[in-house]
């Protein structure tokens, strides 16, 4: 029995399967698998732009598909004498072969023990949150910028960011009304005394771009709101001074906490 098992061992077969041989397919599956559940829980949005979302879960089919097809290949022959200069045979050593399945697993085993989750406030301070008005939106052609002739109280937060970053004069919008949804954020080193900032994450391709956009609102709480909050916030727009310049600040008239949402927009 032990050397029966020794032998399972050094060929690398349990149950008939050649794992030396196999497991790369069933590695390429699973990546398959994964990206395929993450568009089965709806939440593939929490990794890359919403456009891109079929073309990434075809690609998953595909990953799938390849990993069965080559499952059903017959498979390579032993290496011997000669063989490796015709490729007719795998020559890799078992050792270099298993280094090479952990790196791709590794990966792999980090997105199933972690799980898909927004980016939040910590992020924001780590990225440098870009707040319209007070300092420059990179890539603000990928801002929407309109028109303050419309009602504004139909604005969403990119709206506003997109139109004060191209007119960042205070003066523009006082008392325009505004209603707001987002996240809290607290960063007394960025934003005048007594006021928060409210920012999603704009989003370009995918997570890995994602930047921290939003609106200075003033924080009628006297601290109670937390970082992570999400919040609605009603009120109109307004101006406060910081660093020698007028800035475009919320007055909110009421703040309501509301459920989380997806932080991305895009």
């Amino acid at each position: 029995m032990t050397v029966r098992l020794e032998r399972i061992r050094a060929s690398g077969r349990i149950g008939g399967i050649d794992l030396h041989r196999s497991l790369p397919s069933f590695v390429l599956a699973g990546y398959g698998i994964f990206i395929l559940s993450l568009f089965a829980r709806n939440v593939m949005t929490w990794y890359i732009n919403p456009s891109y979302v079929a073309p990434t879960t075809l690609a998953g089919a595909v990953l799938v598909g390849l990993a069965f097809g080559a499952l059903a290949r017959r498979p390579a022959v032993a290496c011997h004498d000669g063989c490796c200069s015709t490729g007719d045979c795998d020559c890799e050593t078992p050792s270099t072969r298993w280094t090479t399945h952990a790196l791709l697993l590794f990966p792999l085993l980090l997105a199933l023990i972690f799980p898909p989750r927004g980016l939040a406030a910590f992020s924001a301070n780590q990225r440098g949150a870009e707040i319209a008005g007070l300092t420059p939106i990179h890539g603000s052609a990928t801002v929407k910028r309109v028109s303050l002739s419309v009602d504004t109280r139909s604005f969403t937060l990119e709206d506003w960011v997109g139109a004060i970053s191209a007119d960042p004069n205070p003066r523009d919008y006082t008392g325009k009304p505004v209603v707001l949804t987002g996240m809290v954020l607290h960063n007394p080193a960025s934003v005048p005394p007594g006021y928060i900032m409210v920012i999603r994450y704009l989003v370009t391709c995918c997570i890995a771009d994602a930047r921290p956009i939003g609106l200075v609102v003033k924080d009628t709480s006297h601290g109670a709101l937390q970082d992570n909050q999400w919040v609605t916030v009603r009120g109109t727009m307004g101006a406060a001074g910081y660093q020698g310049q007028s800035l475009a600040v919320v007055e909110p008239q009421r703040i309501d906490l509301v459920k989380s949402q997806s932080p991305y927009v895009y």
